[in-house]
Order: C-alpha cells, then sequence, then structure tokens
C-alpha cells in the first residue's frame, strides 16, 4: 500500500487510482480470497479500506479470522457478528473480543457495554510481543520498587471450642447434644458392649432426649481405609446429625475420616494425605465441617490426645503404609476427657498411653514451631506424667487422683503438639507400627532417648527455614 493512504478519506483514496466513487463514500470494500504478504489487503491498512472473505460455514469464517489475526495482528482486538451462544470465538488468539459490537468505537470499551473498560492503549499481551494484554496506563511506566525485611511468619494457636473435665462430667457434657436426634458412635468392639450399658450418662440423656443411635464397632487398633468406607457407609444410610467417637486414638482418628468424608464427600484421599511444609500454605484444602453433624470425642485412654488434636492416622492396608493426616478442619467440635472412663487401664496400656502422652509434649516443647503459648502446655503436661504416670501405672483404679492427673497430660499435651507439632520420634513411630505393628505408645518408648541424642547438639545437621529460637534449644 502507498505510505499516503493513511488517514485518507474513502473518497480522498480513490483519487490515486480508478474507478472513482460518489463523494461522501465512507468505507471501501475488496472481496479477496488469500492471507498473507501476497495479499496487501490482508495486512493493517491504516485507511478506509475493508478486505472481505466468504467462507463456506461457520467454523471456516472463525479460521479465517484466527488466520488473519496470526498474520496482522496476534493480540489485537477482534470483532465478530454471530450467535452470542457460539463459543469457537474464544479460541482465538486476541486480547479483546467484541460480539455483536462496532469495532471502532465499541473496541474503546464502555460504549455497547459495561465489561470492558476504555481504552486506546490496549497491551496485545505476548500474542504481539508485548508485556500486557490490559489497558496500558501509567502504572507500566513506573518502576515500582519493593523493600521487604524479614519477618517471622504469623503465628497461631488454635483449640477446639468446648473442653469438658472432671470425674463424671459426662452426662452434663451430653447435655449440649439437646436437639440432637441421631447419634452415629464410632468405637471398638472391647467399647461395644459399654455403648449399650456404659456410660450411664449418655444412656439417661438418650432416653430424656429420644436420641436414636447407631453403634459402629468395628474400628481396628490401626484403622484402614476398609474400615472407613465401611463406617462411611452406615453413617450415609443412617444420616446422623452427631458423631461421637468412644475410645482410644484409633477410633477417634477413625471418626475424623468418617466426619470429613460424610461433610464433604468429595474429599480426595490422596490430597488429603499430601505432604506439606506449612499447614497454613498447604495447596489441598479442607473446607469447614460441621454443617451435617457435630463431633464429639471422648477419650477411655490416656495417650493419644487425639479428643483435641487436628490430627488422624489411617493406614492403608494395600500399601500397607500409615498415613497422618493433617488438617484443623479435623478438630472436633468437642472433647469429653472424663477420668472415670480411664480407671480400669490394664497397665501395659496405660504404660504405652503414658510414653505417647510424654513424648508428645517433649516433642512439641523443642519444636520449631512451639510458642510461648504451647510450650507451657508441653511443660505443664512433663510436670504431670513425671510425677503421676509411675503411680497410675502401679496403683491402678485405686489412685483416682493419678488416673485423673495422666488423663488430663495427654489432652493438655494434645493441645501443644496441636498447634507446635512433633518431631522425627512420632514419624518413625508411624514407620514402625505401620510395617510391624508394633504399639505406637510402644514404638515411641524406644524411640524417644535415640532421638534425644540426636537432637542434643549444638550443631544440628539440618536447619529449619524459619525457626522460632535464636539457637536450638533441645539440648537444654
Amino acid at each position: 500500500l502507498s505510505a499516503s493512504m493513511p488517514r485518507c478519506a474513502a473518497a480522498a483514496t480513490t483519487t490515486m487510482y480508478s474507478p472513482q466513487v460518489p463523494q461522501g463514500t465512507k468505507v471501501l470494500i475488496g472481496e479477496v480470497e488469500k492471507i498473507g504478504p501476497e495479499e496487501a489487503l490482508s495486512q493493517e491498512k491504516l485507511c478506509p479500506i475493508l478486505a472481505m472473505y466468504k467462507a463456506p460455514d461457520y467454523d471456516a469464517g472463525v479460521k479465517m479470522a484466527c488466520d488473519l489475526i496470526m498474520y496482522g495482528g496476534a493480540g489485537h482486538t477482534s470483532v465478530l457478528y454471530t450467535n452470542p451462544l457460539n463459543h469457537a470465538h474464544i479460541q482465538q488468539p486476541c486480547a479483546s473480543i467484541l460480539i455483536n459490537t462496532p469495532a471502532s468505537q465499541g473496541a474503546i470499551g464502555d460504549l455497547y457495554n459495561f465489561h470492558l473498560d476504555p481504552s486506546l492503549t490496549l497491551g496485545c499481551g505476548t500474542w504481539g510481543s508485548t508485556s500486557v494484554s490490559t489497558n496500558v496506563g501509567p502504572q507500566h511506566l513506573l518502576n515500582v520498587k519493593t523493600v521487604t525485611a524479614r519477618r517471622e511468619n504469623m503465628l497461631w494457636f488454635r483449640v477446639l471450642p468446648k473442653i469438658y473435665f472432671k470425674g463424671g462430667c459426662l452426662e452434663v457434657a451430653l447435655g449440649d447434644l439437646r436437639g440432637k436426634s441421631h447419634a452415629f458412635i464410632v468405637t471398638n468392639k472391647e467399647r461395644r458392649h459399654a455403648c449399650t450399658t456404659q456410660p450411664r450418662g449418655m444412656q439417661s440423656r438418650r432416653k430424656r432426649e429420644s436420641l436414636r443411635q447407631l453403634v459402629f464397632y468395628h474400628v481396628t487398633p490401626d484403622p484402614t481405609l476398609a474400615c472407613i468406607e465401611a463406617g462411611l457407609k452406615e453413617i450415609l444410610e443412617f444420616k446422623p446429625d452427631v458423631i461421637i467417637a468412644l475410645g482410644g486414638g484409633s477410633p477417634m482418628d477413625a471418626a475424623k475420616i468418617m466426619w470429613l468424608m460424610y461433610e464433604c464427600p468429595d474429599t480426595r484421599f490422596d490430597g488429603l494425605a499430601m505432604r506439606f511444609m506449612d499447614i497454613r500454605k498447604r495447596v489441598y484444602e479442607v473446607p469447614e465441617l460441621g454443617k451435617k453433624a457435630t463431633m464429639v470425642c471422648i477419650p477411655t485412654t490416656s495417650g493419644t490426645g487425639s479428643e483435641v488434636t487436628p490430627f488422624s492416622v489411617v493406614t492403608d492396608e494395600r500399601l500397607g503404609a500409615k498415613y497422618p493426616l493433617a488438617d484443623y478442619a479435623l478438630t472436633p467440635s468437642m472433647a469429653i476427657v472424663d477420668p472415670q472412663l480411664v480407671l480400669n487401664m490394664p497397665k501395659k496400656l496405660t504404660a504405652w498411653g503414658g510414653i505417647d502422652a510424654l513424648t508428645h509434649a517433649l516433642e512439641s516443647y523443642v519444636s520449631i514451631c512451639a510458642t510461648d503459648y504451647t510450650k507451657g502446655l508441653s511443660r505443664e503436661a512433663i510436670s504431670l506424667l513425671l510425677k503421676y504416670l509411675p503411680r497410675a501405672y502401679a496403683d491402678g483404679s485405686n489412685n483416682f487422683v493419678a488416673r485423673e492427673k495422666v488423663h488430663y497430660a495427654a489432652t493438655i499435651a494434645g493441645m501443644a503438639f496441636a498447634n507446635a507439632f512433633l518431631g522425627i520420634c512420632h514419624s518413625m513411630a508411624h514407620k514402625l507400627g505401620a510395617a510391624y505393628h508394633v504399639p505406637h505408645g510402644l514404638a515411641n518408648a524406644a524411640l524417644i532417648s535415640h532421638v534425644i541424642r540426636y537432637n542434643a547438639t549444638d550443631m544440628p545437621a539440618k536447619h529449619a527455614a524459619f525457626p522460632q529460637y535464636q539457637y536450638p534449644t533441645a539440648k537444654q
């Protein structure tokens, strides 16, 4: 095209050529077929001369439009006159696509629509070798300097809304379930009989409130995915408005996952089991639970602290692997810590559970995430366990105070590690349990002294990215 063509009116352009056109002609249209260097009218012309192409059908027309854009102005604005329900135009490499809108005025924006900001300097994006695909404004011409000082990440302290404790508190605490109609109880075979004969508070409350209940008692010491799927099947049929976990760590862990799958059936287990370095920045999010059912945990052992934690441990029986799952959405709605439920625990269970709780307290105290809010809980749990665990082991049900203090210490340690997290001892204990079916407390007992020696150094082999201390404190 001639360099003198731009900015000329339609009639003026014809004075250079023939035939002549009437005065007042606005636009000249030339019918062409080719797209590329061999056809001048297929390029950007900057004058009132348009090229017209005929296509046999809609799809061919869209392809021709795409070819024109890619040849002469990838990223530029394009206009299509078509049914708004046609979606093929979305495929065009344009920063702005106008549908049934005049191009010369409509492309400026805000004349024929309310979704396109006015622009005379629309960027073409990477299609047109520019850095933006929006309105180019002063902000794109400024050099913005960012100065960032080192700051510790925001910390947190999260616990469940309600914790009831003291001997015999079960019946009073269950009063909070007033208005509930269907209770699904998750427990093991050893506790199945207790669900129908004990605790007395649960029975009396059920009678007064006409609370229907269904007991699922097939939880194994290391709850598996198959166990959870079986429980979930019964939950979906029963449709409870409260789920009660009664037992040790296994029933509570299983109940939490059942609760999650009941509330959010689209949850992916592989996503939930995904590892992370910071629980606040994990890529897989779990919605808030409690819309369908309230989660109540009643521990009948003293050790796991699962009644107050956002954690659950489940075993994939197909792979023989244990997955510690963590998300604050898994935190129960209520915990009932009644020492009367643990008076008759066997000596082995007392010892294993007590060492598990002691390991929780020790590892949470020296954790890189330990804070002033958690250290007090960790110290108190350690103090109670060192003083009362030997007495509870030796005296059993004859020493109610010792049983009570150990039971409380397990819950206190649970609140500490729910926020400060744990260390390598628990990590390895889960591996031992999955591979050799070693009781969790026993595995911790076998490992904790070795872990303490490993951690007690002035020169750690590995350093945390954001530790909450100035120097390693494990040695202290």
